[in-house]
């Protein structure tokens, strides 16, 4: 059994691996701290496409209308929503 610091550095990991895949940068280049719409250059279409992604990858299916403006802000708030639903 993994403990919370542990399945948080998990997801983090797996949202920044798939970032990383989906605009062709090394996982390295990213971090918590990254910004999607500033440092990414994200738009609707890449919100998306993330999603899709990360329900593929991660085996977690997302629901719309669970879905805010801020947790797209920063890897770090994807991060928690993608915890918040993989919980749920």
């Amino acid at each position: 059994m993994t403990d919370g610091a542990t399945a948080h550095r998990d997801i983090t990991v797996e949202v920044i691996a798939s970032l990383a895949a989906m605009v062709g940068r090394d996982a390295s280049e990213l971090s918590e701290e990254t910004r999607l719409f500033d440092d990414l250059y994200f738009d609707s279409t890449s919100v998306l496409e993330l999603l899709m992604r990360l329900e593929e990858d991660l085996g977690v299916e997302f629901d719309p209308e669970t879905l805010q403006p801020a947790d797209f802000e920063k890897v770090a708030s994807l991060v928690a929503y993608v915890r918040r639903e993989a919980e749920a």
